[in-house]
């Protein structure tokens, strides 16, 4: 993909993200908890956040690029509802984001520093995840969640597709670092504007951004075909940001495909996805 595409489709994603609407839900049907918020101490000493919400097994939730806890998982319900249905509900700020800021310097962002952040986190609940659910990014670093500590019992995988399993395609985080970097400049741009409205909406930083673009890595297609757990890949029906979500199913060992409705952000606010999410992880108890 050119770079100009590949910025016009990240413009497009960053610009639903930054509109109110697009993290419109239904209204959530049982009384809200607030979420215990929490900090700890990763494997490199870098303090990360995560909210803390009901009793059960452990479901880890990692979020989407320039997305929070809260804005991917808590304003929508879906913690909630999972949290209701009878799990614990682990749900971290990943590095470089929300109440998790770090700085754009190699020596805060080793290979794969997201994924070993939740590794860390595991250790620091002494817990293994029942399961881990991600989105977008989160579902990203979920795949190497799993490909580094083997120890999920489930994953979904929400807001991905084949594309994720191309190593060699640096069309998305070509854009978005484009972005990124048109704001930092002051670029009076859409793209500059859509960024910063992103971070001011998630309480993010353009320089935490652009750290987490070094983690947020593609696993190949011959790691995926090592995968050997219960996986769940669900997509909006007009989402093809990350490719194609039934191929991806297709390429994991035993993966199940699930359409929802909507975009690449407003699937979010489908309530099918955490009806499926839930319907899984229940299957596993």
């Amino acid at each position: 993909m050119h770079r100009k595409t590949a910025l016009s489709a990240v413009l497009l994603s960053l610009a639903l993200a930054a509109t109110p609407a697009a993290h419109a839900s239904p209204p959530v049907e049982t009384a809200m908890t607030a979420p215990v918020t929490r900090t700890f101490e990763s494997f490199d000493g870098t303090p990360i956040s995560y909210l803390d919400l009901g009793d059960g097994p452990v479901v880890l939730l990692l979020h989407g690029f320039t997305a929070n806890a809260d804005l991917n998982w808590v304003r929508p319900g879906i913690a909630q509802k999972i949290a209701d249905a009878g799990y614990r509900v682990i749900a971290p700020d990943l590095r470089g984001h929300g109440a998790s800021p770090v700085p754009d310097d190699p020596a805060s962002w080793p290979r794969d520093a997201i994924a070993r952040d939740q590794i860390a986190l595991m250790k620091h609940l002494g817990a293994e995840p029942f399961a881990v659910v991600g989105y977008s990014m989160g579902a990203i670093s979920a795949l190497r969640y799993q490909l580094l500590s083997r120890s999920s019992g489930r994953l979904v995988l929400g807001g991905v597709g084949d594309s994720v399993a191309d190593e060699s395609n640096s069309s998305r985080n070509d854009g978005f670092r484009a972005a990124i970097e048109a704001a930092m400049r002051g670029e009076d741009t859409p793209a500059a504007k859509a960024i910063l409205a992103r971070a001011k909406a998630s309480g993010g930083t353009l320089e935490g951004y652009l750290g987490a673009l070094s983690a947020r890595i593609y696993t190949g297609r011959d790691l995926l075909e090592t995968f050997d757990l219960p996986v769940l890949v669900i997509t909006g029906d007009q989402d093809t940001d990350n490719g194609s979500g039934e191929t991806l199913a297709e390429i994991i060992p035993g993966a199940r495909y699930r359409q929802i409705t909507g975009t690449h952000v407003s699937a979010v606010g489908d309530p099918a996805l955490p009806e499926a999410i839930i319907a899984f992880l229940n299957e596993g108890r």
